[in-house]
């Protein structure tokens, strides 16, 4: 999909239809790239549906060549310091499917800390991707054998921390970096992406999300 296609960010306003009440995250949600369906499960919980071929990317060697159009449900914590975090789980079909909490300042600034096929063996593991014009693509060992990970993604005045968990208790610092644009405007939020397959479901639970004062 073209940059243009993606600076328009639309609201969503629909749950599933007789869905229970979801209220872990504000809604109306900013939608970028609508899902194939979003549904509550929960007051805490939700699946995201991605559909064929849905990646956020911009590849280092070409920019040019830029891939946005996976579905990300987003929220506005503003300037303020906030922490999300959520239990992400999937069943990958294809190479690259995967789960992920994300930020998002501008087209050239956002960051997605994903639970992801990375290998194509069904394998889970945290990949992190940091974009500032062009994405980097850093693969860790930390692994996910029972197909879920916890994630949280904290920000600290101009800092973002990536961590990752088994438990949700005992966390992981992964990553910390900074993000250009105008932070005011920064958004966070939960994302699903099917990079080479025919689309995939990724379950989120225990959403927390805290704006701090």
């Amino acid at each position: 999909m073209f940059r243009s296609a993606a600076i328009a960010i639309f609201a969503f306003v629909a749950a599933a239809a007789a869905g229970p009440a979801f209220t872990a995250l504000p809604v109306p949600f900013d939608i970028r790239n609508p899902p194939v369906n979003w549904t509550a499960t929960g007051p805490d919980s939700l699946t995201i549906a991605a559909g064929p071929k849905t990646n956020w990317f911009v590849p280092p060697w070409d920019p040019t060549q830029i891939d946005d159009n996976a579905p990300t449900l987003l929220v506005r914590p503003g300037p303020r310091d906030f922490t999300l975090s959520a239990k992400v789980a999937l069943t990958p079909k294809s190479r690259w499917d995967s789960g992920a909490l994300t930020v998002f300042v501008d087209n050239d600034n956002w960051a997605k800390l994903c639970l992801e096929n990375a290998n194509g063996d069904g394998k889970l593991q945290v990949v992190m991707v940091v974009n500032k014009g062009r994405s980097d693509d850093s693969y860790t060992e930390f692994a996910a054998p029972e197909g879920a990970l916890y994630f949280r993604i904290d920000r600290a005045g101009t800092a973002i921390f990536f961590n990752a968990s088994h438990d949700g208790v005992s966390w992981t610092m992964l990553r910390a970096f900074t993000l250009g644009g105008d932070l005011a405007h920064l958004k966070t939020g939960l994302l699903a992406q099917s990079p080479t397959g025919g689309g995939m479901t990724v379950t989120f639970s225990s959403i927390h999300y805290e704006i701090k004062k």
